[in-house]
Parts: structure tokens; C-alpha cells; sequence
């Protein structure tokens, strides 16, 4: 028997099949990623906003002020 015989006979070299590719799988990824964050902050609804900010000066401009 010969090598490209046996490759034939128990079906080495085929293509798998039903296997996605890398592009697929990243768009799979991040479409289930984003679809999950929405369900949690449509269940939880959390409070995402920024406390104000009283200043943003160092120390040395608040004993100028003073």
C-alpha cells in the first residue's frame, strides 16, 4: 500500500467540517459579549454617572487661593 492510499482509506487530509472560521468567531464573541452586558444592565439598571468634581487643582494653587 502506498502512503496517499492510506490517507484515502482512513480519510487523513479531509477538511473538518461545520468548523468556523477565526473572523466568525470573533463577531460570534463580541455580539455575545455586548448582548450579555445589555441583558444584566436592563436587569440591574446601575447608576453610571460621575460624582462632580470639586477641584481638580494641585496643592500649591489652593494656598494661592487662600
Amino acid at each position: 500500500m502506498s502512503f496517499l492510499t492510506l490517507i484515502q482509506k482512513f480519510g487523513g487530509g479531509k477538511q473538518p467540517t461545520g468548523t468556523p472560521s477565526l473572523g466568525w468567531s470573533c463577531v460570534v464573541v463580541i455580539v455575545s459579549l455586548l448582548t450579555g452586558a445589555s441583558v444584566v444592565h436592563n436587569i440591574f439598571k446601575p447608576d453610571l454617572t460621575l460624582p462632580p468634581v470639586e477641584s481638580l487643582g494641585t496643592k500649591s494653587d489652593q494656598q494661592e487661593k487662600q
